[in-house]
């Protein structure tokens, strides 16, 4: 796929070098050609009624290099938009970068939509070592009472639900407030977080 893209970039960038050789050879006789004859030629031809202090306006038909210009801009911006590499429905990164993290999500939902205990339990001690070991301490003791201690056997009984409701909710006790992290955490990871601290009870 991307050798044939870097071959299409190739062909791109060398019809645009072509062009641009093209355009400037065009614009040096244009300018060259008009020059002279803005020394040499005498206004001529016919009016319109209207003037302005004076000043009118020639009844002249737009110059043939103007024309063909702006027909060329046309077709060149139809063949762009509808067959060039950049068409509208041809290949882009964004595209490309939508699907692979569809892809990856869709196996991420599969991988994780029964996950065993120990996978959980794995899951969890990196959630926890992120979001809840600032505060609740790496072995979960509470760095000497900042935060609860987790590792005692009450937190056991409250089972995965119950601690994953007070992850979510958040829980006031004597030491101090843990905030809610429902929103913060997803369903999965909370629950996670819960199997983790239950094998973690003395």
């Amino acid at each position: 796929m991307f050798e044939h893209l870097n071959v299409t970039t190739d062909v791109v960038n060398q019809l645009s070098l072509l062009a641009a050789a093209l355009i400037i050879l065009i614009t040096i006789f244009v300018v060259a050609k008009y020059v002279k004859q803005i020394k040499n030629d005498t206004s001529s031809g016919e009016l319109t009624e209207e003037n302005w202090d004076g000043i009118g306006e020639y009844k002249n038909l737009i110059p043939v290099g103007w024309g063909l210009s702006y027909l060329g801009t046309i077709i060149w911006s139809v063949w762009y938009i509808l067959f060039s590499p950049y068409a509208v429905n041809a290949y882009s990164q964004i595209g490309e970068y939508n699907e692979e993290v569809k892809t990856y999500n869709a196996t991420f939902e599969k991988k994780w939509a029964n996950p065993s205990e120990e996978t959980l339990q794995a899951m969890g001690e990196g959630v926890f070592l992120v979001k809840c070991a600032p505060c609740h301490g790496i072995t979960a003791e509470g760095i000497n009472g900042k935060a609860q201690d987790l590792t005692v056997e009450m937190y056991k009984s409250f089972g995965v639900e119950g601690l994953s409701a007070s992850i979510g909710f958040g829980k006031k006790g004597e030491i101090g407030t843990m905030p809610a992290f429902k929103g913060i955490l997803t369903d999965i990871q909370m629950k996670a977080v819960s199997t983790y601290i239950m094998s973690l009870s003395k």
